[in-house]
């Protein structure tokens, strides 16, 4: 799978030489995450996410891995998460949602898995969830009003939001204990019947996504909003229902 992975990515190739060699035994391990550990990946337009775990994140580390993490942004690539492996335990209350992503999905390119043995608890993964969706509608709503009620403008703010809500919706279907389907359409279709929310406006935006068009955006970011807000409300009271989870 390895060879596989980055055969398809010449660079990220590069990343593990560069990092194998700089840091040899102390480079614990090395996971893809994402869509593109999913096959969701956008050509041209979807990061390469990376998990790197190290014995420690000293200066002296940071200054051995400088060189190839420098040349993997120079290739248009995001900073991978960087932990220990004690870091990992400690972060679990506070990142389960990616942690669950990265242990269903997760494709281990080098080394150990980061994640075997850690606890990842419901109650968290419902804080991270609330928090989060409330802090990204909140964002949305900021986005809007900068928008001028241009079309354009709310279309761009549709589209760059989608992928942040899609990932929460991926975390709550953990959450509601239900697999977790590989690509993001489907993950949509399978949280909004759970969480009883209409499908459609997600999937419209996934269209525009994909270059097509929306016939009023306004209307559309309407709808789009609307649903967001009731997915906060469902999944609330989906765990107090189910009794929340500590």
């Amino acid at each position: 799978m390895a060879q596989e992975t980055t055969g398809k990515h010449p660079a990220l190739g590069r990343l593990l030489e560069g990092l194998t060699s700089a840091l040899g035994a102390r480079l614990r391990s090395v996971v893809l995450y994402g869509s593109a550990a999913r096959g969701d990946q956008r050509a041209r337009a979807s990061d390469i996410n990376l998990l790197v775990v190290v014995d420690r994140l000293d200066t002296g580390t940071l200054d051995a891995m400088r060189p190839a993490l420098t040349a993997w942004m120079r290739a248009r690539q995001p900073l991978p998460r960087l932990f220990t492996p004690e870091l990992i335990v400690e972060s679990a209350d506070v990142f389960p949602i990616e942690f669950h992503d990265i242990r269903s999905h997760g494709s281990i390119l080098h080394g150990e898995d980061p994640l075997a043995g850690v606890s990842l608890k419901p109650g968290h993964l419902r804080l991270q969830f609330e928090r989060e969706m409330r802090e990204k509608l909140m964002r949305l709503r900021e986005g809007y009003l900068q928008t001028g009620l241009k079309p354009a403008a709310i279309t761009r703010l549709l589209v760059a939001s989608w992928g942040s809500f899609i990932a929460l919706f991926r975390g709550c279907l953990h959450l509601m204990d239900a697999p977790v389907p590989l690509h993001d359409v489907d993950v949509v279709t399978l949280f909004c019947g759970k969480a009883g929310l209409d499908a459609a406006p997600f999937h419209e935006v996934e269209r525009l996504r994909q270059g097509g068009r929306a016939a009023d955006p306004r209307e559309l970011f309407v709808r789009y909003h609307r649903g967001i807000e009731e997915a906060i409300r469902r999944v609330n009271n989906f765990e107090d229902h189910a009794g929340g989870a500590s």
